[in-house]
Formats: C-alpha cells, sequence, structure tokens
C-alpha cells in the first residue's frame, strides 16, 4: 500500500493534496495520530516518537497560538520517514507557504482532509485494507509459483494447508479475462463471490481471475455448474475469454490445474476464441512446454523465422495478416473479413510473407511453421503484457 492507494479509500476520496504530490508512490504500513508530540511544552515520552512509513493523522491543535510549530513538525517527519501527513482543517484550512515549500521540496505529501472523517474510522479502513492487500499478494504469490515452477506433492499440500480452506479429491480450475478492459472493476462480481464457494477459491492473478474448484467426483460438471453460477449472480460473459484446465487430483496435481487454464486462456485469445479447453489444444500444447521450459531457445526460433516481418521497415499490415491468417486455420475469406479487405488482398500478402519467410517450403511445411512461430510470438507477447 502506498500514499496514492490511501488516497483511494472510501474515507478519504475527498482529501485533496496540497503539498508533495511528487511523493504519493512512499509506502505506507501504519496510520498514527499526531496531537502534542511536537509542542515544546510537552515532554517526549518516546525515543522514535513515530514509526516510519506511517501517515500522520492530526488537527493541528499543538500549533494553535504557534503556526512556526507547523515547520518544525513537518521537518521531525521527514527525519522520521514518514509516509505522509493528512490534516484536519479546524486549526488551519490552508497551512503556511514555508512548510508546503518544504513538502514539495522533499516529496513529503501532505493531505488535507475533505471533512469530518473521524481519525479512528480511517485507521480501521486503512488496517483492513492494507490486510486485504496483503492476502491477495500471498494469494497471487502462490499462483505465480503454481504456473510457473514444478511442484512436489508436499509443496502443494503446505500451500493448501496455508490456504485454510476445504479442498476436495478432484480439482477444476478456469482462468478468466476481459481483453478490452484495462481497468480491473471487472474482477470484483468474480471477488466477492469467494465467500460463497465452499471448496475452492477465486482470487485475481496479474490481469486474470482464477477460479478453483474442488469436488468429490472427477465427473463433475465444471464448465456447466460455473455457468449456471455466474448467471444465476447475473455476472454477464458477453466479453470474456474463458480457459479450462482438465481435471486433475487436487494433492498431487494443483498446479498442473491452475496452469492448464491460464495457458488455455492464453490460447483462447492467441485463436480469437472465446472459450478453450487444454485438453483440446493438441500440438498446441508442446509450444506452451515449449516457451516454459526454454523461452530463450522459443524466442530465438520466433526471431530468426520472422525476422522479415519483424523488421520495422517493413509493412505491419504483413505480420497482422499472418497472425489472422494462423488465428482463422489459413481460411482466406475469414482472414479477409477480419481485415476488412478483400480476399485477393490477402492472397498477395501471404505470397509476400511466403516469399519473406519460407520461399522454398511447401504449402504443407509453410503453414506448419508459420503457426509454431506466430503462436509462439503471441504467447511470449500475452505473458508479457500479463
Amino acid at each position: 500500500m502506498n500514499v496514492k492507494n490511501f488516497l483511494q479509500l472510501p474515507i478519504t476520496k475527498d482529501f485533496t493534496v496540497v503539498a508533495g504530490r511528487n511523493g504519493l508512490h512512499k509506502p505506507v504500513q501504519n496510520v498514527e495520530i499526531l496531537d502534542f508530540e511536537f509542542s515544546p511544552d510537552i515532554e517526549t515520552v518516546r525515543e522514535t516518537i513515530f514509526t516510519p512509513n506511517s501517515v500522520i493523522l492530526s488537527s493541528l491543535l499543538f500549533a494553535k497560538q504557534h503556526p512556526d510549530y507547523l515547520l518544525h513538525a513537518v521537518k521531525s517527519l521527514i527525519q522520521l520517514d514518514a509516509s505522509a501527513l493528512a490534516y484536519k482543517p479546524v486549526i488551519y484550512n490552508d497551512l503556511p507557504e514555508e512548510v508546503l515549500a518544504l513538502a514539495n521540496a522533499h516529496q513529503f505529501p501532505i493531505l488535507r482532509f475533505g471533512g469530518d472523517e473521524f481519525f479512528e474510522k480511517i485507521i480501521l479502513e486503512t488496517m483492513a485494507y492494507a490486510k486485504t492487500q496483503d492476502y491477495t499478494f500471498f494469494l497471487e504469490t502462490i499462483m505465480k509459483r503454481l504456473i510457473q515452477e514444478e511442484m512436489s506433492d508436499e509443496q502443494i499440500t503446505s500451500f493448501l494447508q496455508q490456504l485454510n480452506k476445504p479442498f476436495e479429491k478432484y480439482v477444476f480450475v478456469a482462468n478468466i479475462h476481459m481483453q478490452s478492459v484495462k481497468n480491473t472493476q471487472w474482477m470484483q462480481p468474480f471477488l466477492q463471490l469467494e465467500l460463497l464457494l465452499k471448496t475452492g477459491l477465486i482470487c485475481k492473478y496479474k490481469n486474470s481471475i482464477l477460479i478453483i474448484v474442488t469436488n468429490p467426483s472427477q465427473h463433475f460438471h465444471f464448465e456447466n455448474f460455473l455457468h449456471e453460477w455466474l448467471t444465476m449472480y447475473n455476472i454477464s460473459t458477453d466479453q470474456l475469454t474463458m480457459g479450462y484446465s482438465q481435471v486433475h487430483v487436487t494433492q498431487t496435481a494443483l498446479h498442473l490445474a491452475v496452469r492448464e487454464a491460464f495457458f488455455a486462456r492464453i490460447m483462447a485469445e492467441i485463436d480469437m476464441t472465446t472459450r478453450c479447453h487444454y485438453e483440446q489444444l493438441g500440438s498446441a500444447s508442446l509450444l506452451i512446454e515449449l516457451h516454459r521450459k526454454d523461452p530463450h531457445f522459443a524466442i530465438n526460433y520466433v526471431n530468426s523465422y520472422l525476422r522479415p516481418l519483424l523488421d520495422e521497415k517493413v509493412d505491419t499490415d504483413l505480420l497482422k495478416t499472418a497472425i489472422t491468417y494462423i488465428a482463422k486455420k489459413g481460411n482466406i475469406k475469414e482472414v479477409a473479413v477480419a481485415h476488412f479487405c478483400h480476399p485477393n488482398t490477402i492472397r498477395y500478402r501471404m505470397t509476400k510473407i511466403r516469399q519473406l519467410v519460407a520461399p522454398l517450403d511447401n504449402d504443407y511445411v509453410f503453414y506448419e511453421r508459420l503457426s509454431a512461430a506466430v503462436k509462439l510470438y503471441l504467447l511470449h507477447s500475452k505473458i508479457a503484457d500479463e
């Protein structure tokens, strides 16, 4: 959590930044109250008045008759590595220019309350947010390890114990993404369902949602269940891309289920479809494993084969056409529709692409090699953009 996140809490949404705007990136680990600590008339009872990385709340009552106390207080807070000072405008509506100048010079945010917000409520909301963010980070870290690393049975058991949730014998996973939206607001309805899930969990992973459901039967119709569940809670799937794992044993292959759902969703986006089941990927699963286990080799292959199309001097329409050509399984008419042009234009582009990358290959070899290179290129690009 940082000062910018602090300002996005419901209770602080009306706060204004009066100085130190360039310091909003500073981390926030605590919220404390400043009463009379910087009044010369009060003996300091603590050697360290405030802990570092704290937002300090104050009504500035200690400086009621002495505006000069404010400069000393801000200097001290900067030296103590406080994250920000937030004041209630009951004594001072505007602070002295020298105080604002000092804060700006040290990129120390000074915030003004928007109204009559209670200190205690601000502290409670901030700590609740921080706790939620910590749990979100914890879950995302586990998901990252499940997707990227090979897991032993002991490691999976440890993860399940840390999650402290009930899990049945078989696990089913869906990975969901909304490509057209850059913010994460679309995720909230899914995350709110997490409390209703008895045996599994729902969490954020980068720019997507992972829905992990377990069941005592390996014949559980997970996709039907998920569709009915989302319909029941009025969550539309119209703009979503979804990837589904195969069924796996929870205690030994949780990582495979999570990984399969993630890559199935990536491949759905590559193939320009809305749904993809890992078990239907065929040879594309080999490309996924190649990229996972030897990304350096995979990218070298892509750069070697597609170099003529990746050259900035070459018409960018050629690479875009090659990508759509593979996504549409070589159907010229469908590629033409996708690019809003005549099929002959696509035929001309494909002839030019072939001359650039593989003039000696026959039709079958050309399509096979172009397909592998394009899918590896998109696989790398999409994972890098996650």
